[in-house]
């Protein structure tokens, strides 16, 4: 791929990516313009979808269905463009139009039928797992009462406890052929680049026992392309042969195929992975599911995953924490097989545990007596404020044997999903 084209798939890129945080903070007629100028430049499923997203939220609806119709014709195999262009036809008053499209979904992926489900249960774990443990008006607030301080400090301690689980964690599911390092297009378009300490130490490392960096190592000039400095991280620009540019690992030739692409898990919100296809091909650096650039300058070898989950590694990466992972089930089923697991894990435990009404109203009285607690503290009303603590705790106590319970209950339904029963 030549320079000027590598510069055209910047500006793709740049574009698309303006055109969904546009999206997202509701500028809807600039994030239109940003989607068209990337479609301009590629005609992508991708783009005509977060253009069909932009132009529905906008109220064009019939934009809308036109833009998503685009997407399926470049894209055929993607459940979620029919599913959100059969809402929007049935928004249109065609439900004859919108059923077609519903089915058509599930015909590809059986669990459309229940993506409103997936898609709640996803909020909730999410929130469980990696959301934040104090309440949004509670926490960096400053307490005179020791009790008080002693359960802010539980609760962050709680915080950096899920930080360490999910932060960058080596994935479980060990038969997936490490789909987070390969990419449809150059990884230099998915902003995977290696910063100046890196970079360093991996020519350290090839003087030493090779092969040559550039075997391995491709490097950009910045001044070929516009809006880089949106693109990549300001740390991993680095002057060299007389401009600024980045550097990215070449990709291997072989590519994933029809038949593994088949199985390609979700994103965490269920959405498919837009930089992957059957043409992906993998990072040069990974081998055996390993990404050995994480070898080089001292880094211990992660598993490729730890820089991304997808929905199936960061479920599995729950039930590791509860204890629920059956790892030689893991090793000896399919990918395909592990997703369906995946959902179904992601269900039990958002539906029976942290999403069910004893948890969420257990939940409430707790953070209502927190709340309470903190308010005579700032008034100094002591003797008030040591009653809420006391509720607090033995709600509290309450809370984790309710949790304990119900957690042991789900723990028994997923055991069954690792052998295959209902």
């Amino acid at each position: 791929m030549t320079h000027a084209k590598d510069a055209d798939e910047l500006r793709e890129k740049y574009y698309h990516s303006m055109g969904a945080a546009l999206t997202e903070e509701g500028d809807l007629e600039e994030a239109v313009v940003f989607f068209q100028k990337a479609i301009d430049i590629h005609d992508t499923p991708y783009a005509w979808y977060g253009l069909a997203r932009a132009l529905s939220y906008a109220g064009d609806l019939a934009g809308a269905v036109g833009a998503m119709t685009r997407a399926i014709k470049l894209a055929p195999g993607i459940p979620e463009y029919y599913h959100e262009r059969g809402t929007l036809l049935g928004t249109l008053g065609r439900p004859d139009l919108a059923d077609d499209d519903i089915k058509k979904a599930i015909s590809i992926d059986s669990n459309y039928e229940r993506i409103d489900t997936i898609r709640r249960s996803v909020r909730i774990i999410s929130e469980a797992f990696t959301g934040p443990v104090v309440p949004g008006d509670v926490k960096g607030t400053e307490v005179r009462s020791k009790e008080l301080g002693r359960i802010l400090d539980e609760m962050d301690n709680r915080m950096r406890q899920m930080d360490d689980v999910f932060d960058k964690p080596s994935c479980p599911v060990t038969s997936c052929p490490a789909y987070c390092c390969h990419f449809t297009g150059k990884l230099l378009l998915h902003g995977v680049t290696v910063g100046p300490w890196k970079l360093q130490s991996l020519r350290e490392s090839l003087r030493e026992k090779g092969p040559p960096e550039e075997d391995l190592l491709e490097a950009f000039p910045l001044a070929q392309a516009e809006h880089c400095e949106s693109l990549f991280s300001p740390r991993d620009i680095i002057p060299r042969g007389g401009g600024a540019s980045v550097t990215f690992p070449r990709q291997k030739d072989c590519r994933l195929g029809r038949e593994l692409a088949r199985d390609i898990p979700k994103g965490q919100d269920y959405r498919t992975l837009m930089w992957i296809s059957e043409n992906a091909k993998p990072c040069i650096f990974l081998t055996d599911g390993k990404c050995s650039i994480y070898d080089v300058g001292g880094d211990p070898s992660l598993d490729s995953c730890a820089s991304f989950l997808c929905m199936t590694g960061f479920i599995f990466v729950a039930l590791k924490y509860l204890g629920f992972l059956n790892g030689e089930a893991v090793r000896l089923k399919a990918m395909a097989e592990l997703n369906d697991i995946a959902v179904d894990a992601l269900i039990i435990l958002a539906r029976d545990v942290y999403g069910s009404e004893e948890a969420a109203a257990s939940n409430e009285e707790i953070a209502q007596e927190l709340k309470t607690a903190i308010e005579h503290d700032r008034l100094n009303h002591e003797a008030p404020c040591s009653a809420a603590i006391e509720r607090y705790d033995l709600l509290k106590v309450r809370h984790e044997s309710l949790t304990d319970r119900l957690i042991a209950a789900a723990g028994q339904k997923i055991a069954r999903l690792f052998e295959g029963k209902p």
